[in-house]
């Protein structure tokens, strides 16, 4: 972890990461580490504190998060996004965060499929669930995150981008 964020209580769900300094948009937040790839063989262990919601799904991998990042909350309208380098996560500032606020991402931009749980952000466009899927965004939410999309899942729903992309230039 690095001194920009710190993890504490959050009002949107359980612990989240938080501003220490003022962000601006394209600021580097913290590089987001991976404790182990979940496998039939190597199942999350809910005794040690693993949960499904601390996973990420780089280009079809279900990896469990490490400290801190597996505790960053989502937001319909966060400020902040996974940039990524193969299958390598790097958190950055989407626009200004001020210090002291939670620093929250939308959990379906690069997500293709998933369970859905509610979602408390209090954000004003709050769906109410987090949702299953990018595909399942609203139009203008997706045309909104397009430029957020890693290579590898631009990649892997290559048709299914294309197609929301010809919509863009529509």
């Amino acid at each position: 972890m690095n001194d920009r964020i710190e993890v504490r209580a959050s009002p949107i769900e359980g612990v989240g990461i938080f501003a220490t300094t003022p962000l601006e948009a394209g600021d580097f937040i913290d590089v987001v580490g991976y404790e182990r790839e979940i496998t039939a063989d190597a199942p999350l262990d809910p005794e040690r504190g693993e949960r499904f919601e601390h996973c990420s799904y780089p280009d079809g991998k279900v990896m469990l998060v490490a400290y801190p990042g597996r505790h960053m909350n989502h937001s319909c309208d966060p400020n902040a996004f996974y940039g990524y380098v193969g299958d390598r996560a790097t958190a950055y500032a989407r626009r200004a965060i001020a210090a002291g606020e939670e620093v929250t991402v939308d959990y379906l931009i690069n997500t293709p499929t998933g369970d859905s749980w509610p979602c408390r952000c209090g954000a004003k466009r709050r769906r109410g669930e987090t949702g299953h899927s990018f595909f399942d965004l609203p139009m203008p939410v997706q045309l909104e995150y397009l430029p957020l999309l890693a290579p590898w899942f631009v990649s892997r729903f290559r048709h299914e981008v294309d197609a929301l992309r010809d919509r863009a230039r529509s």
